[in-house]
């Protein structure tokens, strides 16, 4: 609050002993700050990619409105709302990275369907076996 990177949009303190007032879209932007210093990410660095941001993607509230992703070096969001592009928001602002996400959750459906699949098909195979092996034969005359 002191340097300005958030203040309280419900009431802002004024005067000694005055209590500021922190709308829940605050709160997301302060726990968004915290998540990154905890992962090493300077002030002065969320402070430029905030600024870069609201400048040139036109998101006023960016710490409570986007995705935002670090590896402790670099700060990236997502270019656009498919997901596709990271963009550097601090060493190299602006810089595309490819990005590619492995959606786990259909990955593991579909390979359970496959593997439900294959399981049945086995089971199907050796009750033909079984009824095969356990059905009498015809003599021949």
């Amino acid at each position: 609050m002191s340097t300005g990177l958030i203040t309280p949009s419900l009431v802002k303190p004024q005067g000694r002993g005055k209590h500021a007032r922190w709308g829940f879209r605050d709160l997301v932007a302060i726990r968004t700050i915290q998540g990154l210093r905890q992962h090493n990410v300077s002030m002065q660095a969320i402070r430029e990619a905030v600024r870069y941001i609201q400048q040139k993607l036109d998101v006023e509230l960016p710490l409570s409105e986007l995705w935002l992703a670090t590896d402790g070096k670099e700060l990236y969001t997502l270019d656009t709302l498919d997901g596709e592009r990271l963009l550097a928001l601090c060493k190299q602002q602006g810089q595309m990275t490819m990005l590619l996400c492995v959606k786990l959750r259909s990955t593991t459906d579909e390979l359970r369907t496959l593997l439900q699949r294959s399981t049945s098909n086995k089971s199907r195979a050796q009750a033909t076996t079984h009824q095969q092996k356990s059905a009498p034969r015809a003599k021949s005359a």
